[in-house]
């Protein structure tokens, strides 16, 4: 299916796309457009794991943690979810 689009678009995109090779143009739009929605799914599937492993660093950390406060893994599991909200503020 194809269908005709109309876009406005910043200068330096638009000196870009001027730069392409005529009869060229939508065929090269529509490969970005698709690539840029596979990379969009890459990424949030690549955040969603990331969350995921910070959870199970913290559960680790944190059982690790009642078993015996004073492992150095503790500390460094920790220190790997700084800027997270897995980040333990007992030290």
């Amino acid at each position: 299916m194809k269908q005709l689009i109309s876009a406005t678009l910043s200068i330096e995109a638009a000196n870009i796309y001027n730069n392409w090779e005529k009869q060229k143009k939508s065929a090269r739009l529509s490969d970005m457009i698709v690539k840029e929605d596979v990379n969009m799914h890459h990424i949030d599937a690549l955040q969603k794991a990331k969350s995921h492993h910070h959870r199970l660093i913290s559960n680790a950390m944190i059982a690790l943690h009642l078993k015996d406060p004073s492992h150095p893994l503790c500390k460094e599991l920790n220190e790997s979810l700084i800027g997270t909200i897995y980040y333990q503020y007992w030290d």
